[in-house]
């Protein structure tokens, strides 16, 4: 499910190009860019330029490496699913807002149509010039808006339910972040427990052996 979410947002931000690293990227980490160029046949410019892209709208992270022999370095690319999401749910909502403002209007407001011309304008327009085109001369006829309407209502509840089941993904991406650093720290402990043990160990260890060269000496 996430991936086909972040194929539609990736799609409209760089291009048909980018689903393909989506896929590359999708539940890995630091990936090399060389690595993603051989297997998408693309230079690594050409791969760079799409990661610049996705990086610069927060959807990508990096790392670099700094090759001590030939001096470059390398950027190693990990998906951020989270803000990708965010970004495709803030997009879906923009849209989901000027298609209710549309059906606010076309429920309050009438509409008129040229068969001629094949435009639409409103009545305020309508009446300035007299209920007659502008362009043919062909009087306006009354938009029936019934089925303009029934249109707008499924878009809405379709984007409605698309941005129910977008929450709901990062919802599950946010638990799996929260239970990963809930364990990471759990193993940070751990170790400072076992690390604080070893040095505790080796005190008396140090304290066991002066005692016994003490013992030796009288």
């Amino acid at each position: 499910m996430q991936i086909k979410l972040l194929n539609d947002i990736l799609s409209n931000v760089v291009g048909r190009q980018a689903l393909d690293i989506v896929n590359l990227l999708a539940g890995k980490k630091n990936v090399n860019e060389f690595i993603l160029a051989k297997k998408l046949k693309l230079t690594i410019n050409q791969v760079r330029n799409i990661l610049y892209k996705l990086s610069h709208a927060g959807l990508v992270s990096f790392t670099r490496k700094k090759d001590k022999r030939k001096g470059w370095y390398t950027y190693f690319w990990t998906l951020n699913i989270e803000k990708s999401l965010e970004l495709l749910e803030s997009n879906i909502r923009k849209e989901l807002d000027s298609l209710r403002n549309q059906l606010k209007n076309r429920e309050s407001r009438r509409f008129y149509f040229c068969i001629t011309c094949k435009t639409e304008v409103n009545e305020e327009t309508a009446l300035l010039h007299n209920f007659t085109c502008n362009e043919c001369g062909e009087v306006y006829e009354l938009q029936t808006d019934k089925k303009i309407i029934n249109d707008l209502v499924l878009k809405i509840k379709k984007l409605e339910l698309g941005i129910s089941v977008i929450e709901k993904e990062i919802s599950i991406v946010r638990e799996k972040e929260v239970k990963k650093k809930a364990k990471l720290e759990k193993k940070e402990i751990k170790e400072k427990k076992a690390k604080r043990k070893a040095v505790n160990h080796a005190k008396k260890k140090i304290k066991t052996e002066k005692k016994s060269v003490k013992k030796k000496k009288k």
